[in-house]
């Protein structure tokens, strides 16, 4: 039989902060199912967030230390949504840098990063090969939806969106969506078809400490930068709450959508946000067959999270 050609992806992401982001964009390197074809990053210090990007990526053989990284969107778009967010504790204005900032390299250490700007970047890809790559998104949607405001004829070149977003059980706001929710609103009104992997699936899949030791015990340069970003994460989570939380795995499972859909079962509709008062930033999914929108409802067997953590290790 002929090798299956590998699926395109694009990562936009908030790396630096939880641990998922650094793992998801482990996961696309150590995932012979798909090609990186570029990343762009979103939400603060982008620059910061893209020589941390650019510094796991150097740790890798291959065509894969050169994958254009490139700072996307540091701030939301504009709108009455920004007061509330300053406002609220843990928005722009408490954010003094990322958690994992000791991970990145100096610039001079790294390969030249690309002039153009991330959103811009991803559109030059998008018109040179359109509908071949699926970008995902694991962080605020403020790239995208300044994509598709700024180049709306590349609609047409998205085949898909893979996103972490959304909480469609507890009745709550989501974090990639409330940290941008005009972003938001524009991509999911944008009738792209995307698919989605909620909060609540993201938190089901969480590292047992056996597989937390696994990591620790790494020796491969690009473990013992996981091992490092991990244990920073786990010091300000102690911090903050008083214990040692285990990673979670909400944006290695928006990776695994792309490469292993069998693994989750689905429900087809469509995703609405809502911008009123009282509901603030929260996603609701109702039931259409005929919807643009897939939802990751549940992960079949948790045998996943053993193979994704298996993977991911395996660099």
């Amino acid at each position: 039989m002929p090798k299956a050609i590998p699926q395109s992806v694009w990562l936009d992401t908030d790396i630096g902060d939880d641990t998922d982001d650094i793992l998801a964009l482990s996961l696309i390197c150590a995932s012979p199912e798909l090609a990186l074809a570029g990343v762009s990053t979103v939400w603060g210090d982008t620059a910061g967030r893209a020589r941390l990007a650019r510094t796991l990526l150097t740790t890798l053989p291959g065509s894969v230390a050169r994958t254009s990284v490139a700072a996307g969107c540091g701030r939301p778009l504009p709108g009455l949504h920004q007061h509330h967010l300053a406002m609220w504790p843990n928005g722009p204005a408490a954010r003094k840098g990322f958690v994992q900032r000791a991970c990145a390299r100096p610039a001079a250490a790294l390969p030249r990063a690309p002039r153009a700007h991330g959103v811009d970047l991803l559109a030059a890809h998008l018109r040179a090969h359109p509908g071949k790559t699926v970008p995902i998104g694991i962080g605020a949607m403020t790239n995208f939806a300044t994509l598709l405001l700024r180049h709306p004829e590349l609609q047409s070149a998205i085949p898909r969106l893979a996103l972490m977003a959304g909480d469609f059980k507890r009745g709550e706001w989501e974090w990639n969506v409330r940290c941008d929710p005009l972003a938001a609103a524009i991509v999911l009104e944008s009738g792209l078809p995307i698919d989605f992997l909620p909060w609540e699936v993201g938190m089901a899949c969480t590292v047992s400490a056996e597989q937390v030791r696994r990591l620790h015990a790494a020796r491969s340069r690009p473990g013992r930068l996981l091992s490092r970003a991990v244990r920073l994460w786990q010091d300000s989570r102690r911090r903050i709450t008083g214990r040692s939380d285990r990673p979670h795995l909400y944006d290695p499972m928006a990776v695994a959508m792309v490469s292993h859909p069998g693994w989750f079962r689905w429900r087809r509709g469509r995703v609405r946000l809502s911008l009123a008062p009282r509901t603030f930033a929260r996603t609701y999914f109702t039931a259409d067959p005929n919807g643009p929108h897939r939802v990751a409802w549940k992960i079949k067997s948790l045998s996943s999270v053993e193979a994704v953590w298996t993977r991911i290790l395996s660099l």
